[in-house]
């Protein structure tokens, strides 16, 4: 029985349509839930929401990037050696395109928009504690802050995830197999 080729045209569309809908869920779901937890809080627990964001963000970038700069040889070794977590790198590394759009484009951009979000949250409750500080001066501060620890955490990162691109992967693989339990289809 004779193999279907796919459609490039309609496999491109229907990636974005999923990108696009998977960016508006998971920004609706951070948003919200960053809002409630930052509702009430104080400044110490809105400034860890807003490095977790920011750390979630780096994090993901760097997988990203180690999946576009990752070799195949070593990853196909060591899956048919069975090593655990293997197959699964070796399944992001075959859809490096997708993977690094998901970790850079969606989680990554999310997680700048929502740390944003955040950051005027925290500014408001610094500007709450002090008397003489105003929203528009503390949100500026606040704002370059996130974006400085941002830009910086993920050019820190990358330099990591070139150089040590297959150990990234293998990591992620070994996360994606404890919490997907089996390899994924080929």
């Amino acid at each position: 029985m004779a193999k279907t080729k796919k459609n490039p045209r309609k496999s491109a569309t229907t990636w974005v349509i999923t990108v696009f809908c998977l960016s508006f869920v998971l920004s609706m779901l951070m948003s919200w839930s960053s809002s409630v937890a930052l509702a009430s809080v104080g400044i110490a627990v809105a400034t860890l929401t807003v490095f977790l964001l920011v750390a979630i963000g780096i994090l993901f970038d760097v997988l990203g990037v180690a999946v576009t700069s990752a070799d195949m040889p070593p990853l196909v070794s060591m899956a048919s050696k069975k090593v655990p977590g293997a197959k699964q790198a070796l399944w992001m590394l075959k859809n490096a395109d997708r993977v690094s759009s998901v970790c850079n484009d969606v989680v990554g951009d999310i997680c700048g928009v929502v740390s944003g979000s955040a950051g005027a949250t925290l500014a408001i409750r610094i500007v709450e504690l002090t008397e003489h500080a105003t929203v528009f001066a503390v949100g500026i501060w606040v704002s370059a802050f996130i974006a400085a620890l941002t830009v910086g955490g993920k050019a820190f990162g990358k330099r990591i995830a070139i150089s040590k691109s297959r150990d990234i992967l293998m990591l992620a693989g070994r996360v994606a197999a404890f919490f997907g339990g089996r390899s994924p289809r080929k």
